[in-house]
Order: structure tokens, then C-alpha cells, then sequence
């Protein structure tokens, strides 16, 4: 049995009204049409629907159990078209997102937040990644879109810089230097360093050595650390310094301090990264909601 939506939208009415000419008012068509749509119902259900006659309209019992179930059927054809509409417009459905921790402790918060406000429906499921395993699972579709920091150029990806904040130096609290408002690279040329394994970040890594070397010397590393938490605690246990981002000061971890650089210190971007070929409107509004959270924090 095919039941199509409009004959049962006019049936509800003819059911109301008990009238076929007041009916056809209120849907604005003519009478001759809509008696044309019940008798299509009716041939679709297999049963009247209606007992005419020339002064009154009554319903059958089986119109009485379908004015019953109409509405329901209505509603959850109209839920169905909006949930459909919904995915199309990119909100509902599920969006899976990566984030360097990096991106974690600044924008990717104020990100997510937005976009919930706009769309609720949308769900949203984060992990925290490094950014060379993000740039792979996005390219190889686990992730939709990825909050990575200092990635090159990708033939099947799209970057875009969204922030940037300058590579300082992380000392132990009780460091000489840690009183200081600032420290020249130079003063941290003999000290052991705590660094990222390049596998990682290699793009960071290559930054931070580099500019060690443009300062005269090679960064004696002693530790690394797969993830920013043990970095940092390795430093306030004395271990050794770090370059990082700025934005690890948001963390506030007991035992370290963070020192301005000297100079001109490179800059760290925080990019977000989809695939060139998604056509999807949940990333597209995903990118939308990162340049304006970005722009804001400029």
C-alpha cells in the first residue's frame, strides 16, 4: 500500500470539517480535486473512508481509525524530512575532530562551543592527536577535520592558519633564570632540553632546532615526551628547559615558568585541516565557526 502525504493532509481536513466544500476553502483547491484525492486514498487504503450523502459527510470506521493515526504518521514524516534537510545542511549527524593539545588549551574550546550553540543536533566527537597522525586520518577519512600545529603543505589536504603565538622557554620554578621577565636564547645554550619526539610534529621540531642553531649551538636533548603533560613535568623535576608555544601557559602547571624570549621568536601556528575533496556542510561550518573564533582572538 503506497500512502502518499497530501491526499492524507486533506483527508485530516474533510475529517474536521465534515464538509467537503468548507474543506476545499481551506486547502484552496476546488471541490472536484479534492474529492478526486479521498478517492485516490481510498483506492490506495482499500477502504471508504468517508459515508456521503446529499446533507451530511460522516466518517467510516475505517476513516475513524486513520484521522486516528494520521496525525502520527504526519508528524514522523515531517521529523524524517527534517532530519534529512538537517544532515544535508551539515547540521546533525556526527563530526569526528582531531586537536593537537595545543589546540586544546586555546581555540578549540571556544570552537566547539559555538558550534553546539548553532547547531545542537550536530554531535561532535573530539580526540586528542598529534598533528602527524591527524594529518594521515584525515586524509585517510577516520577524521573529518583536524586542529593541527605547524604542518606542511599536503596534496590531498587543505591548511589554513587560524592563530599564531610565539615559542618561549619553559624553565623548572627554581631555575637561576626563572626570575627573570625575559631570557635570551643564548643563556639556555648549555642547559639539557626536553623536546618532542619529531615523529610527532616534525614541522615543530625542525622549527625549534633551527633556531637554536641560529643562535649558535645544538640543543643537548636529554628527554622526550609524547605528549606536552609529561614534557612539562619533566621540566619541573629538574630534567631540563623546552621551547614551547605560548599557549602551554594556559595550563598552569605547578613547578614550571614560562619565559618570554629575546628578540624575534618564531611564531607557532595552529592550523585547521580537511580533506580537498569533502564536499561536507558540517565541515565547511566547522571551518566557518574556527576563522571567526580565530579572528576574534586575533
Amino acid at each position: 500500500m503506497a500512502l502518499e502525504l497530501r491526499p492524507l493532509r486533506s483527508f485530516i481536513v474533510v475529517a474536521t470539517e465534515l464538509h467537503f466544500s468548507r474543506a476545499a476553502e481551506r486547502l484552496h483547491v476546488s471541490q472536484s480535486a479534492l474529492s478526486q484525492q479521498i478517492r485516490t486514498l481510498e483506492d490506495n487504503i482499500g477502504a471508504v473512508l468517508f459515508s456521503r450523502t446529499s446533507r451530511m459527510v460522516e466518517l467510516t470506521p475505517a476513516g475513524e481509525a486513520l484521522l486516528e493515526a494520521a496525525p502520527r504518521v504526519l508528524f514522523e514524516a515531517d521529523r524524517a524530512t527534517e532530519r534529512v534537510r538537517q544532515a544535508a545542511d551539515g547540521i546533525s549527524g556526527v563530526l569526528m575532530i582531531g586537536a593537537v593539545r595545543t589546540a586544546l588549551t586555546s581555540i578549540a574550546p571556544q570552537i566547539m562551543r559555538a558550534i553546539r550553540l548553532e547547531f545542537p543536533d550536530l554531535r561532535l566527537e573530539v580526540t586528542q592527536m598529534d598533528t602527524a597522525a591527524q594529518l594521515m586520518a584525515v586524509a585517510d577519512r577516520r577524521l573529518d577535520v583536524g586542529l593541527v600545529r605547524e604542518a606542511s603543505p599536503h596534496p590531498s589536504l587543505r591548511l589554513e592558519q587560524l592563530v599564531s603565538e610565539p615559542l618561549v622557554a619553559v624553565l623548572p620554578g627554581d631555575h637561576p633564570l626563572a626570575g627573570r621577565h625575559h631570557i635570551r636564547l643564548e643563556d639556555l645554550a648549555e642547559e639539557p632540553f626536553v623536546m618532542w619526539p619529531r615523529p610527532l610534529g616534525p614541522d615543530f621540531f625542525d622549527i625549534v632546532i633551527s633556531y637554536c642553531r641560529d643562535h649558535g649551538f645544538s640543543p643537548r636533548v636529554v628527554a622526550e615526551g609524547a605528549d606536552i603533560e609529561t614534557q612539562l613535568g619533566l621540566v619541573a623535576s629538574g630534567m631540563g628547559v623546552s621551547l614551547q608555544p605560548m599557549y602551554y601557559a594556559n595550563l598552569r602547571m605547578v613547578g614550571v615558568s614560562f619565559l618570554p624570549l629575546a628578540g624575534s621568536a618564531p611564531m607557532i601556528s595552529l592550523q585547521v585541516v580537511w580533506r580537498r575533496s569533502d564536499q561536507s556542510a558540517a565541515v565547511r561550518r566547522f571551518v566557518k565557526a574556527a576563522r571567526a573564533i580565530a579572528k576574534v582572538n586575533e
